[in-house]
Order: C-alpha cells, then sequence, then structure tokens
C-alpha cells in the first residue's frame, strides 16, 4: 500500500510539474507576443511620420543600424538553445524563463533600434522594413516550443 501511494504521489508531482511549466510557457508566449506588439506599433507609426528627409552624411548609420540589429537578433536564437542546454528538472523552471527573455530582449533591442534610427532618424524605409522583419521573425523562432519540458525530463 505504501508503495502505490508514493508511485501515485510521483506521478501527481510530475503532473503538477508539467501543468505549472504549460503555465510558464503561456506567459512567456503571452510576453513575447508583447514586445512583437511593441514592434509593430513602433514600426506603424513610423510609417505614418515617414517623410522625405534624407541626409546622405547619414547615409551609412542606416547599414550600420540594420547590421546592429542582425547582430543583436540572429544570435538570440543561438543563445537561447545554449541557455536550455543548462536547463535541468531543479533549476527548469527559472532558468526556462531566462532562456526565453534574453533573446526576447535581444531582438527587441535590436529591432527598434533599426526601426527608430531608420524611419526617425534618417529616412530609409528599406532598412526598416527588414530590421522589422527580422526582429519579428526572430521572436518568434524564440517562442517556447511544446516539447521543451520532454526534451528535459529524458535527459
Amino acid at each position: 500500500m505504501n508503495k502505490t501511494n508514493n508511485i501515485m504521489e510521483n506521478n501527481k508531482s510530475e503532473l503538477v510539474k508539467e501543468v505549472d511549466i504549460v503555465f510558464m510557457a503561456r506567459k512567456i508566449r503571452i510576453l513575447g507576443i508583447a514586445i512583437l506588439l511593441g514592434i509593430v506599433l513602433i514600426y506603424g507609426f513610423g510609417l505614418t511620420v515617414l517623410g522625405n528627409y534624407v541626409n546622405q552624411e547619414l547615409a551609412a548609420f542606416n547599414l550600420i543600424s540594420f547590421i546592429i540589429c542582425a547582430v543583436l537578433c540572429i544570435p538570440s536564437v543561438f543563445i537561447k538553445k545554449m541557455l536550455m542546454k543548462d536547463l535541468n528538472g531543479k533549476n527548469f523552471m527559472n532558468k526556462y524563463f531566462n532562456a526565453h527573455i534574453i533573446p526576447f530582449a535581444m531582438c527587441d533591442l535590436g529591432g527598434l533600434f533599426c526601426i527608430a534610427t531608420n524611419l526617425f532618424v534618417n529616412s530609409n524605409i528599406i532598412y526598416a522594413s527588414a530590421g522589422f522583419l527580422l526582429a519579428a521573425a526572430m521572436i518568434i523562432l524564440n517562442f517556447p516550443r511544446s516539447d521543451d519540458y520532454n526534451r528535459v525530463k529524458s535527459l
């Protein structure tokens, strides 16, 4: 009887952990959607005030801002994978949250910098759109996956 209770207790605690992970993933997904919505709004507002104020002396700054966006956004996927390698059953909740928030912040910073520079400082819709699309794609790639906990549990 005592062995049966221990087995049921372990299964129950495993189920509670999985439910906690689902709620954590939903919170992270909502945060990612909010960050993505912020980038969409800034891009949309930037398009409404877009003017013909192109300063040829600052044209190199447009390219530099896109390169900074790429340098921040593209490695975010690899940083997420690197942070996910350190996960185990005991530290899953804290490190899982950090493994998503840090890449989200990197993409947000890169995307907003590129959009603000190319729409508000020196008008260049091509670089602004490329920075917007890159940041949005990387944020979506950094969303939590449904099999994250199962991969960690199998280790």
